[in-house]
């Protein structure tokens, strides 16, 4: 079912925005036109009609007064949408009935505000279909044509503002002002339109592209999502493979085969580690009907459990782990995607600290926040790169020297999946001196912090 008129020109979610800011507009007028006619009526000799026009001023007050009560009290700030179309249309024709009323009383064409006529016209371009904006339009143009037409045969009487203008002409001026505010009217009705549609125009075409870019992209990663996963059961197996022969179980081998099996093992183990990260990236893209189960876990045993995946390599390199985080913080989350994010930010702590390193993993509770943070002494970030360390695929060129394999993967999961838990992440980074990744986590439901008790994991 196609969209009412104006709601194609302005979405029913911002109606009430453009609802309230009329009648905020309608206050500043109101004031405006008040002081103005005050003015005029204690310091100046303007012949006007002051009763009518302090009148018809008070007319727009309280017919803002009642639009406030209808909207507030009456309503309450709900209101269909068919009484969102209705309540505009009755405030727009009842600003055009009192501006014109307005400025008929204080000259008329000579008076600068009727200019703000053509201000009416842009604001119903922007909330209503051409045939509408037409319509309005139109019967601005038949009632400024008629009251100049009446005018000038002296039919109905001019009320002129004689302190700025030459009242003697004015009858010779009327039928050009007339012709001039109109089509003044006319075109600006006709441009704002058109742009208007041409701006639609545009936005459905890249509403197109963009939903044919998503479907591609889904595509794509379901794509890699299966053949990463044909791919990893195999490679396992040959790891488990390489891991028979190293340990020697099925016979003692030559130092030599040894020393050539344990590289390929290592390369084995690196290319597993890169399909782990697509897999992982591949299903938190794929807009699948993934279901984030969430359980109260405990943040710090989280923590252990992925150290525990990497103390072997960590033992390598004799890197240390200071784990700061109370035993008694715990987290309605998700423990994949937590997994996601700590094993990410661990590895790559471990990977780009120098040997005889320290990794520091802190959490803590700020306000309704989880705090935590992975830091490291290790090699750093250059500044240049800080912006685009989360971009799929990026690796940087110290990361590359340091560590040819990789997929430049890992902190693009982990800043989706901080995402998906409603979370933020900020990095800080010095050259040679370490980089540390902040996660702020929110909690609806926490268990007391407690004493924190640190940890001290020497490998």
């Amino acid at each position: 079912m196609d969209k009412p008129a104006f709601a194609k020109k302005v979405e029913f979610s911002n109606l009430h925005m453009v609802i309230k800011w009329f009648i905020n507009l309608r206050w500043i007028a109101c004031t405006g036109v008040f002081l103005t006619l005050l003015i005029l009526y204690l310091s100046f000799e303007v012949q006007l009609p002051y009763n009518i026009l302090f009148t018809a001023n008070l007319i727009l007050f309280t017919a803002n007064c009642i639009y406030l009560f209808y909207l507030v009290k009456i309503k309450r700030k709900v209101l269909t949408n068919k009484e969102k179309e209705l309540f505009l249309h009755v405030q727009i024709i009842s600003d055009y009935i009192l501006l014109l009323l307005l400025v008929f009383f204080t000259g008329y064409l000579e008076n600068p505000m009727i200019y703000y006529l053509i201000f009416h016209i842009m604001l119903t371009s922007f909330l209503f279909e051409g045939k509408i904006l037409g319509f309005y339009t139109s019967l601005t143009v038949l009632i400024i044509s008629t009251i100049s037409f009446l005018q000038f045969n002296k039919l109905i009487p001019y009320y002129p503002l004689s302190l700025f203008v030459d009242n003697g002409g004015y009858y010779d001026r009327i039928l050009g002002r007339t012709a001039g505010i109109s089509s003044i009217l006319i075109i600006t009705a006709y441009l704002i339109s058109s742009i208007k549609e041409r701006i639609d125009y545009k936005g459905k075409l890249c509403e197109v592209e963009l939903s044919r870019y998503k479907s591609l992209d889904k595509v794509k990663s379901n794509f890699i999502l299966q053949v990463t996963h044909e791919l990893r059961g195999p490679l396992a197996a040959v790891i488990g493979f390489h891991e028979i022969l190293l340990k020697g179980i099925t016979g003692e081998i030559p130092d030599k085969s040894k020393a050539l099996l344990t590289k390929a093992n290592h390369r084995t183990d690196n290319l597993l580690n890169m399909i782990d990260e697509m897999i992982d990236f591949a299903y938190m893209k794929s807009e699948l009907d993934i279901n984030f189960d969430e359980k109260k876990l405990r943040i710090s045993e989280l923590i252990i459990e992925n150290i525990s995946l990497i103390r072997e390599n960590a033992e390598k390199k004799r890197i240390s782990f200071n784990v700061n985080c109370s035993r008694n913080i715990q987290l309605k989350t998700n423990r994949d995607l937590m997994n996601m994010i700590l094993g990410n930010l661990l590895t790559n702590a471990l990977k780009y600290s120098k040997e005889n390193g320290e990794v520091s993993i802190t959490c803590s509770i700020e306000k309704s926040e989880i705090h935590l943070v992975v830091a490291d002494r290790g090699i750093g970030i250059a500044d240049s790169d800080l912006e685009k360390i989360f971009d799929e695929f990026y690796r940087t060129k110290t990361a590359k020297s340091l560590e040819k394999d990789g997929t430049g993967l890992g902190l693009a999961i982990v800043k989706r999946a901080v995402t998906n838990l409603g979370g933020r992440v900020n990095v800080f980074s010095r050259i040679n001196n370490g980089t540390s990744f902040h996660i702020y986590l929110p909690v609806s439901n926490l268990k007391g912090a407690g004493d924190g008790k640190k940890q001290h994991i020497n490998n």
